[in-house]
């Protein structure tokens, strides 16, 4: 039975229409429709699938109204006869009652009393009024008043008109997927990373410009509270005293000019104030005239010869300079060169990045952590141009984009330049200086690594340049094909819509889909890559904004055909969906044609009937569609990134040999000793063994390495196991003499390797690269004794097993990834119990030591925790410990209630033993938490699609776990441990 014939029986059943009918300041029909495309597609009136349905699902019906934390928190509401939003907007708002955790009721009161003076609901309020005047929606975790500053900021900046929310989201993209209000972002975050709170103010040069005024206030903050009324300019290109000049109805003493602008003068055709126009103009020394910043680096970098101070190279450790432009979190382009950088010195290549115009990262230390926690494994060095490009010296430098090329050529202590050419840069601006000067950077004296063989055909050709290409690749852990291909009663076509990005030529795309309906063909699309611009179309869809890999590769796997579109290089997208075994469109030209071969894609000419014939080709003969994916999926399959990286080092010491003399370093006798040992304790470990020993002696790293077993007197198939592997040594020892921390401490004495790495029998390494990323994070941090990595759930694991896993390591994400007691000095001395159990967590089911720290501080011989001991030893000795995020394993486990229950009780008897924490104190105490923490779960459950019998099967663990560790507080532990 479809929707539409389910609303019109829920209709018929429906007694009451609801208030919520009559309250349209709460249900907001546009953004019901926006946020459930299944609704829009199915063209049911919004309200009508709100009350019948959409509640009872969890569905919200404005961006602020979640009606299970309503039904939680609300007495009464879930007995009231009618909808949540019925009782809120009778009852709830009236007693003071939180509609979501996004929206306090009594911070809004509180901070704007005119509403609460007019005795009307805050929320039906903001939504229709405050907003637009900018009060802003104060989340409920600031009642508890610990930050003030924070929420008298969120006040003054929303109030101010300065801070557009939209142009945030959308600008900066590591937050287009991110469940964050765009102004709290800003006033917690984004203002400390210099992000700017709207298009016109440049945050980072308002800073530079009036530092010593600033001090050590938010420069928008700053710029509001006093900066336009003492002369200050909120960026170059705006001069506020010429805004005034040309607008004398505007009143200088009470309006702050760009606001006025943002909010009213654009929309009554005011003119950007750029300049002064007196007709003689005043001459101030060292004044700058407002050029943007990349072209005034025209001036700042003067090119020069090349002048090695060395002759030589050695080819197996090449030194690399890398010159790119700043970045955020979720960058394509940056992406590709961070996975060049990590296969090149997992080659054994030494190599350093240094940040062009740093804009996004107050340091290099900042923005090393942004590529080790959100791109690729990095262990070098990461500095800005500023301090000291001109003086570095290597065997090769790299430009990445035409903005790095400036400051690469003017750096001479190097054998040769090269440039990492991704796109064809001029064709992303109109003809103008930044064309000419994008232009210009293919004259200049560099050898060109290409992305594609059309680019480093161009290279040659047009500009003369030395070129090799290498391939982009599909990462097939991800893009894979499915064992079976679903059949979609309405075919489903996979778009990428990056329309603010001109080269991707949306707008063709979206013509040709219209021009389906217009011949009457029903299909649905899935929208991916941004945010769109509207929600109502001839069709129905699905918007994904900017999905996670895995989503997308969910999408390609389900869809009939996919249209991506790149006017330059093609792009990794087509290659993603190849993978996953889906037929794409792609635009007829020079680039695409010189890419992929003959019947691996449709191409069209760029019109949108020529796009819509191509589509329906594919979607009406169902064999020449699997016939193109079957041909795409063999093209693709031949590409990976260690491939193409080895391609980017060939091209590199081919070029260099032109130049300099190839010689490779001897190696002496301690490049051939063991630099790493793995040692893994094993009990009858399952067949997961056999993965795991495969996973370890396959490890990729430039040095080599041992492998241990410690067996504690297996029955099962685990000696056979291990008998497989040549490489992997075997020792034995009875169970009885079994001990965490002893048994580990002989793995240690019986291998040699410099760092000590230790995993469980039952942790899988997520890649080829997990112990070299694991040893190189310690490595790089010399006050390191030693490193944790992370752990992902295995497939089959539980939903709330999957969400708890990701939340502990985000955690360690958010904070520093090398800790040690000076890190925090006053929480140290506090002795803050949540900062000490941060600092002491440490797990040797993925781990690894300094053997020097290790002859210093071994483990204690204890039968639990020996891991978080030593971390806390080595943190009161005064040495860092290192989350290392991209060494990854496998590591899960989903416990029955009595295991869970044993588990609980030892490791809460191990806290107070050794920490003195209490987890759980008493028996009120418990039913207190067990009663919050399945209501969470539940809300979680059921807002994640997780099934009823998983949450209760989920409630009954938490009140084992919770006995637990009721029990393991009040055991005697003497001899315990």
């Amino acid at each position: 039975m479809n929707l539409k014939k389910i609303l019109k029986i829920g209709a018929q059943r429906q007694s009451q229409a609801g208030m919520a009918a009559g309250s349209p300041g709460l249900f907001h029909r546009e953004w019901y429709l926006s946020n459930n495309p299944d609704v829009a597609i199915a063209g049911v009136d919004p309200l009508e699938h709100y009350l019948q349905f959409g509640e009872v699902e969890g569905r919200w019906p404005n961006a602020y109204f979640d009606p299970k934390y309503y039904q939680t928190h609300a007495p009464g509401a879930k007995k009231y006869p009618g909808s949540a939003l019925d009782h809120y907007a009778e009852k709830g708002w009236t007693k003071g009652r939180n509609p979501s955790r996004k929206f306090s009721s009594q911070l809004y009161l509180e901070q704007y009393p005119d509403v609460a003076s007019k005795n009307i609901d805050p929320l039906e309020y903001h939504l229709n009024t405050g907003r637009f005047k900018g009060n802003f929606a104060f989340q409920t975790s600031l009642e508890k008043g610990s930050d003030k500053g924070l929420i008298n900021t969120l006040r003054l900046i929303g109030e101010s008109g300065l801070f557009d929310a939209d142009w945030y989201k959308k600008y900066y993209s590591d937050l287009w997927y991110a469940d964050v209000d765009p102004l709290f972002h800003y006033a917690k975050h984004g203002w400390s990373e210099r992000r700017r709170p709207n298009i016109f103010f440049h945050a980072d040069w308002y800073e530079d410009t009036y530092r010593d005024d600033i001090g050590d206030e938010i420069p928008l903050v700053y710029y509001i509270r006093k900066g336009h009324k003492i002369g200050h300019n909120p960026a170059p290109n705006f001069n506020c005293a010429t805004y005034l000049a040309e607008n004398k109805d505007i009143d200088g003493d009470t309006v702050e000019p760009l606001a006025h602008y943002l909010t009213v003068g654009i929309a009554e055709g005011r003119r950007m104030p750029t300049a002064k126009h007196d007709k003689r103009a005043e001459m101030v020394k060292n004044a700058k005239v407002p050029v943007p910043e990349n072209l005034r680096s025209l001036l700042e970098f003067e090119a020069v010869e090349l002048a090695a101070p060395k002759t030589s190279f050695d080819p197996t450790q090449l030194n690399i300079h890398w010159v790119i432009p700043d970045f955020a979190a979720g960058g394509g382009g940056h992406m590709t060169i961070f996975r060049m950088v990590h296969f090149l010195e997992l080659a054994g290549h030494k190599q350093t990045i240094w940040i062009n115009h740093p804009n996004l990262h107050k340091s290099p230390e900042a923005a090393y952590e942004t590529i080790e926690k959100h791109f690729q494994h990095f262990s070098g060095q990461v500095h800005f141009v500023e301090d000291g490009l001109a003086d570095a010296e290597g065997d090769i430098i790299v430009a990445t984009d035409c903005w790095t090329v400036l400051p690469t050529i003017a750096s001479r202590n190097f054998i040769r330049r090269f440039y990492f050419v991704q796109d064809f840069e001029p064709s992303f601006h109109p003809m103008g200086a930044n064309y000419l000067v994008a232009d210009q950077t293919y004259h200049e004296d560099l050898d060109c690594l290409c992305a594609s063989p059309w680019l480093s055909a161009l290279m040659e050709e047009k500009y003369g340049r030395w070129a090799r290409h290498f391939w982009l690749a599909a990462d097939k852990r991800i893009y894979f094909t499915p064992k079976e291909r679903k059949t979609n009663k309405k075919p489903r076509i996979a778009v990428y819509a990056r329309h603010f990005t001109a080269r991707r030529a949306v707008e063709l795309a979206l013509l040709a889909l219209e021009s389906l309906t217009d011949r009457g063909i029903e299909f649905a699309v899935d929208f991916f890559g941004a945010p769109l611009e509207f929600d109502v179309a001839p069709y129905g869809f699905i918007d994904h904004g900017v999905a996670s890999q895995e989503t997308l590769a969910e999408i390609f796997r389900s869809a009939d055909v996919g249209v991506v579109f790149s006017a330059t290089n093609y792009s990794l997208v087509p290659q993603e969906m190849m993978a996953c075994g889906l037929p794409i469109v792609e635009l007829d030209g020079e680039s695409t044609r010189a890419i992929f071969p003959e019947n691996t894609v449709s191409l069209a000419a760029p019109h949108p009937t020529k796009i819509a014939n191509a589509i329906v080709r594919l979607l009406d003969d169902e064999a020449s569609r699997k016939a193109q994916a079957a041909a795409a999926l063999e093209w693709v399959n031949g590409f990976s990134w260690p491939d193409s990286a080895a391609m980017v080092e060939k091209a590199m010491i081919d070029r260099l040999s032109e130049f300099a003399t190839p010689t490779p370093a001897t190696p002496s006798d301690q490049d051939l000793a063991p630099k790493a040992s793995v040692i893994i304790p094993t009990l009858n470990a399952g067949p997961i063994l056999d993965q795991v020993l495969d996973a370890v002696a396959g490890q990729r790293a430039p040095w080599p390495f041992e492998i241990l077993v410690i067996d504690s007197g297996s029955t099962d198939e685990t000696l056979q196991t291990v008998a497989k592997y040549p490489n992997v040594r075997l020792h034995a020892i009875d169970k009885a003499d079994f001990n965490h921390g002893a048994t580990r401490n002989l793995g240690a004495e019986l291998t040699s390797g410099e760092f000590i790495a230790y995993l469980t029998h039952d942790a899988l390494p997520y890649n080829d690269r997990w112990l070299y990323n694991l040893v190189t994070s310690i490595e790089r941090h010399p006050g390191a004794a030693g490193a944790f990595g992370k752990h992902l759930a295995y497939p089959d694991a539980s939903a709330f097993t999957r969400r708890d896993l990701i939340n502990h390591f985000d955690m360690f994400a958010k904070m520093p990834l090398a800790m040690s007691k000076d890190t925090d000095k006053k929480l140290w001395k506090k002795q803050d119990i949540q900062w000490q159990q941060a600092l002491h967590f440490y797990s040797d089911n993925n781990s690894c030591m300094r053997r020097s720290i290790f002859d210093e501080i071994p483990y204690r011989k204890v039968q639990f925790g020996e891991d978080q001991l030593w971390a806390w030893d080595i943190i009161n000795a005064g040495f860092e410990k290192i989350y290392a995020p991209q060494a990854a394993v496998y590591h899960s486990h989903d416990f029955d209630q009595q295991e869970t229950y044993e588990r609980s009780e030892t490791e809460s008897a191990f806290f107070k033993h050794f920490f003195g924490y209490e987890l759980i104190r008493d028996g009120e105490n418990l039913s207190q938490t067990i009663e919050i923490l399945n209501i969470s779960d539940r809300e979680w459950g059921e807002d994640s699609g997780v099934s009823e019998e998983a949450i209760l099967v989920r409630q009954k663990l938490n009140i084992a776990r919770l006995k637990g560790y009721l029990a393991g507080c009040t055991m005697d532990t003497s001899t315990l441990f």
